[in-house]
C-alpha cells in the first residue's frame, strides 16, 4: 500500500519538481537538498491521506443510496475529479502511442465481429449447428464479354410495367389550381418509344378512313370500324380459314358500312340529242329520217363554251434582262474580277489559303532574290528557268483541260446549227407543195440542205405535184423555210419556154408540232400515181398529209 501511494505521489509531481528531485538526489552532499526532499515526501503523504478520506466518504454515500460500489479505477477517477485542480496531475506534452494521456499503458480493444464457426462432417462437407448439410449454390462464370452481357440485356429487354399515376390533390385546402401540376409533370411523361417498323398497309388504311370521313362523316367511320370488328369476331369463331370467307358476305343494315352514292339513271335520250329531235322522248325512230330530226336547229355556227378563269393565278412573267452595251459589259467583268481578287487576298491574310509563290523571271531575278542570286548565280538561274518551264507547262495543261473533245465539238457545232433541243420538246413538221421538181439541181438542194440541217422526212415525187415533208427543230425550220420559199428559183429550168408557161412554184401547206418523229432520215420516194403516194404515206400513218396538200391552192 505504501508503494502504491508512493507511485501515485510520484505521478502527481510535475516535471519541474521531478527535475528538482533528480538534482537533489544527484547532489548527495548538500543539506538543503535533503531537507527539501523530506518536506516534499511529507506533503505527498498528506495528500494521499486526503484522497483516502474522500474515497471513504464517497463509498459511504453510495452505500446509503444502495448503489453498487464502483471499481477501483472508477473510484480513483471520481476521487481525482473531486480533488482540487491544484493537485490534478498534468498531461505530458507529447503523448506516446499505446499509452493513456497520464502515461499508463492502453488496454487492447476486443474485436466486435467474429466469423461464424465452420462445422464439417466426417466427409468434409459443411453442416450447420443442427447437423444439416448446407447447400451451396454454384454459378457458371463466363469469360467472354458477350456472355457476360447477356443477363443484363435480357433484364433490359423486359418491359417494365407502366408507372401508376399518383392521385392529384385537386381538392386539398392548400392546392392552387392556377399553378397546376408543374411538379408532377415528370411523373406523367410518356416512356421513350422504341424504334418500330410500319406494318404493311397501315397508310392505306389511314387514307381509306380519311376518305370515308370526308365523304360520309364520323358516322361512316364508326360504322366501318364496327363492321371490321364484327368480321374479326366472326372469323375467330369460325372453324374454317378466314381467307375462305367470301368478300360479299356482309351484313345489310346499320353495320353494312357507309352507303354507296346513288348513280344517275341512264336517260332515254341524251341532252345534246334532245335539242335536235322532233320527239325527244326516245331513240325508237330511225335517226336518218327527216321526220324525227329538226333541221331548223342545225346551223352553220359553232357554239363555243364560255371561257373560265383558271383556279390558280398565273405566275407573272420574269422581268426583262437589262440590255448592256459592250463597254458596260467590260466594266462589269472588271468589277467582278476585282471582287474575286479581293476575296482571295482576304483568305490569304486570314491564313485560309496558301500565299502564291513569287513569279521569278530572268529579268527580275536580281531584284527579287537579292543576296541569294549573288551567292550562287548559276544554281539560282537554273532554279528560275525550271520555274519558268513549270509555269508554261501548267498553262498548257489548263488549256488542254479546257479543250473540247471531238464528241463535244460535234455536239457544240450541232447545237449552234440546229439550236438547243430541250428534253421532252416535240418536233416541228412542215409540208411544202411543189408543182414540178424534175430539175436535178432543185432535188439536190432540197435533199442536201435538209440533211445538213439534221432534218428527217421525205421528198415524195408524183405526176400531179410533189410533196416535201420535213421534220426538225424550230431553228432548222427557219433556215429551211427561207431556202424553199425565197432562195430557190423554181422557174430556172424554163427559160427557153415562153413567158406565159412559167407556172412552177413552192408553197408552205402546213407547219406545226407532232408527237414524235416518223422518219429516220431524209430520202426521196418516186411515186407515179396518186394511189401509190397515198399507199406509201398510209404505211407511215400520214395519208392525211396528201389530202391536205391536194386541197391546198398555191398563191
Amino acid at each position: 500500500m505504501s508503494g502504491k501511494r508512493q507511485a501515485e505521489s510520484l505521478d502527481d509531481t510535475s516535471p519541474a519538481k521531478k527535475q528538482k528531485l533528480d538534482n537533489g538526489v544527484a547532489s548527495n552532499g548538500g543539506a538543503a537538498s535533503a531537507q527539501t526532499s523530506a518536506a516534499s515526501m511529507m506533503e505527498k503523504i498528506a495528500k494521499a491521506k486526503k484522497l483516502l478520506e474522500s474515497q471513504k466518504a464517497l463509498q459511504a454515500k453510495l452505500a446509503a443510496a444502495k448503489l453498487k460500489a464502483p471499481a477501483a479505477a472508477t473510484a480513483a477517477a471520481a476521487a481525482q475529479r473531486a480533488s482540487p485542480p491544484a493537485v490534478r496531475p498534468p498531461l505530458p506534452a507529447f503523448p506516446q502511442p499505446g499509452l493513456l494521456p497520464h502515461g499508463l499503458p492502453r488496454a487492447a480493444a476486443k474485436p466486435t465481429f467474429r466469423p461464424a464457426a465452420l462445422r464439417l462432417d466426417d466427409q468434409g462437407r459443411e453442416i450447420d449447428e443442427f447437423g444439416n448439410l448446407v447447400q451451396t449454390k454454384t454459378e457458371s462464370v463466363t469469360t467472354l464479354k458477350v456472355n457476360q452481357k447477356r443477363p443484363e440485356l435480357a433484364r433490359m429487354n423486359q418491359e417494365a410495367p407502366p408507372p401508376e399515376k399518383p392521385d392529384r390533390p385537386t381538392t386539398e385546402e392548400f392546392f392552387d389550381e392556377g399553378i397546376g401540376f408543374r411538379g408532377m409533370r415528370k411523373l406523367d411523361r410518356r416512356r421513350r418509344a422504341n424504334f418500330e417498323f410500319v406494318r404493311e398497309g397501315q397508310f392505306q388504311k389511314e387514307a381509306e378512313i380519311a376518305r370515308i370521313r370526308q365523304e360520309f362523316g364520323d358516322e361512316g367511320v364508326r360504322q366501318l370500324r364496327a363492321r371490321q370488328q364484327e368480321e374479326k369476331r366472326a372469323a375467330a369463331q369460325a372453324t374454317v380459314d378466314a381467307n375462305l370467307i367470301p368478300l360479299g358476305a356482309r351484313k345489310v343494315g346499320e353495320e353494312a358500312g357507309p352507303p354507296t352514292p346513288a348513280q344517275d339513271a341512264i336517260p332515254e335520250v341524251e341532252w345534246w340529242d334532245a335539242r335536235i329531235l322532233v320527239h325527244p322522248e326516245s331513240y325508237a325512230a330511225p335517226m336518218e329520217s327527216d321526220r324525227y330530226i329538226n333541221e331548223d336547229k342545225i346551223t352553220i355556227y359553232v357554239e363555243h363554251p364560255v371561257p373560265l378563269d383558271p383556279p390558280v393565278a398565273e405566275t407573272p412573267a420574269p422581268p426583262m434582262p437589262l440590255m448592256l452595251t459592250a463597254k458596260e459589259k467590260k466594266k462589269i467583268r472588271k468589277q467582278r474580277r476585282e471582287e474575286r481578287e479581293k476575296e482571295r487576298q482576304d483568305l490569304i491574310r486570314q491564313g485560309l489559303l496558301e500565299p502564291p509563290k513569287p513569279k521569278v523571271k530572268l529579268s527580275n531575278m536580281m531584284r527579287v532574290l537579292g543576296s541569294e542570286a549573288t551567292a550562287d548565280p548559276t544554281a539560282v538561274e537554273a532554279q528560275v528557268r525550271q520555274q519558268m518551264e513549270d509555269r508554261a507547262q501548267a498553262h498548257e495543261d489548263r488549256n488542254l483541260a479546257r479543250k473540247l473533245t471531238p464528241a463535244e465539238k460535234k455536239e457544240k457545232k450541232l447545237k449552234k446549227l440546229v439550236g438547243e433541243a430541250n428534253e421532252g420538246d416535240a418536233p416541228q413538221v412542215a409540208l411544202y407543195k411543189i408543182m414540178d421538181l424534175s430539175n436535178r439541181q432543185h432535188q439536190f438542194k432540197v435533199k442536201m440542205n435538209a440533211q445538213e440541217l439534221h432534218m428527217t422526212g421525205c421528198m415524195l415525187m408524183a405526176d400531179d405535184f410533189c410533196l416535201v415533208i420535213a421534220e426538225g427543230s424550230l431553228k432548222s425550220h427557219k433556215k429551211y423555210n427561207r431556202l424553199m420559199l425565197n432562195r430557190i428559183d423554181w422557174n430556172q429550168s424554163l427559160e427557153e419556154e415562153p413567158q406565159e408557161s412559167k407556172h412552177n412554184s413552192c408553197s408552205l401547206v402546213w407547219q406545226g408540232v407532232v408527237h414524235g418523229k416518223v422518219f429516220q432520215r431524209f430520202d426521196m420516194e418516186l411515186c407515179r400515181t396518186e394511189a401509190a403516194a397515198k399507199t406509201f404515206l398510209k404505211l407511215k400513218g400520214l395519208e392525211h398529209y396528201w389530202d391536205l396538200a391536194k386541197g391546198h391552192v398555191n398563191e
